[in-house]
């Protein structure tokens, strides 16, 4: 329709370059003003008197199949270093905030849907464009970053439990290199959801003397309790599988040059007037996590 075609046009503004075939068509303005675009979508409702409802739906169709394109070209940068997936994928929350910007002229008071993907990707292949995107954008305190991994989340319907897990997986890999590099690049992860605790329970990022106490090192009775808790969460949520398990341990050897199975072997016999009583507990939440 009129209608759609108008809509599409305007749309390709908050994604350039990505649908040429689109940007092409007659009639398309060759720039784009919010109130001008706005009031030429208003006209061309009315001119097929459209209500609201069918408006909105209308609006929610074309969004849906724009959206599965520029989806579709994210995935093929997957296999290239992350800079470029997180780059196209800003592409489609950059079109994402363009069309709702637009959303009052079509049917201003109408709720839907939330627009999700619904293309072929499967599910591997969004968790893992999700994951890099996450790894990437939540480095520090920023809260915008954060409302686009959680609008991001929302498109390609990852779980919140799933999503934990995904960015838990993610802050573990990036804390071990960086714990085998000494230390180097943990300055501004504070601000990452379960970054505090994590670092607590590896030893405030200063490597295998202060893994929750149990080697030494020089770690806070209340970061020790942390620990503790992080570990506890852990293994209430259910949502580490072996293949993560394996995981975390090569992470670990990667970075220590010891296994943790080496490590519960290293302090057994060890008491409480050894290692603490958290540090006891923290013990046997490791060998419990990996049913030694």
């Amino acid at each position: 329709s009129r209608n759609r075609g108008s809509l599409a046009g305007i749309l390709t503004f908050g994604a350039p370059g990505r649908f040429p075939d689109v940007e092409a068509l007659p009639g398309r303005p060759s720039e784009f003003v919010l109130e001008d675009a706005k009031e030429a979508l208003s006209k061309a409702r009315e001119t097929e008197g459209l209500t609201n409802v069918l408006a909105a739906e209308s609006f929610a169709c074309v969004v849906n199949c724009m959206i599965i394109t520029i989806i579709d070209l994210a995935s093929s940068t997957l296999k290239e270093e992350d800079k470029i997936t997180v780059d196209a994928l800003n592409v489609v929350l950059d079109f994402m905030d363009h069309a709702a910007s637009l959303y009052d002229a079509i049917a201003d008071g109408v709720v839907i849907t939330p627009v999700t993907y619904s293309g072929s990707l499967g599910n591997k292949k969004l968790e893992q464009m999700f994951t890099k995107f996450a790894s990437v954008s939540l480095g520090g305190m920023d809260l915008s970053a954060q409302e686009r991994v959680d609008t991001l989340q929302q498109v390609f319907k990852i779980s919140d439990k799933k999503a934990e897990g995904l960015i838990q997986k993610v802050m573990m890999k990036n804390l071990m290199k960086m714990m085998k590099d000494g230390g180097e690049g943990l300055e501004g992860m504070e601000g990452m959801p379960g970054m505090e605790e994590m670092m607590a329970a590896m030893g405030g990022g200063e490597g295998m003397g202060g893994l929750g106490g149990l080697g030494g090192g020089d770690v806070s009775p209340e970061e020790l309790k942390q620990s503790v808790e992080m570990m506890k969460q852990l293994l209430d949520s259910g949502q580490v599988s072996k293949e993560e398990l394996d995981l975390i341990r090569q992470q670990f050897k990667d970075a220590n040059g010891m296994d943790l199975t080496d490590l519960i072997k290293a302090t057994e016999g060890m008491g409480t007037d050894e290692l603490g009583d958290d540090g006891k507990e923290l013990l046997d939440l490791f060998k419990k996590v990996l049913d030694e």
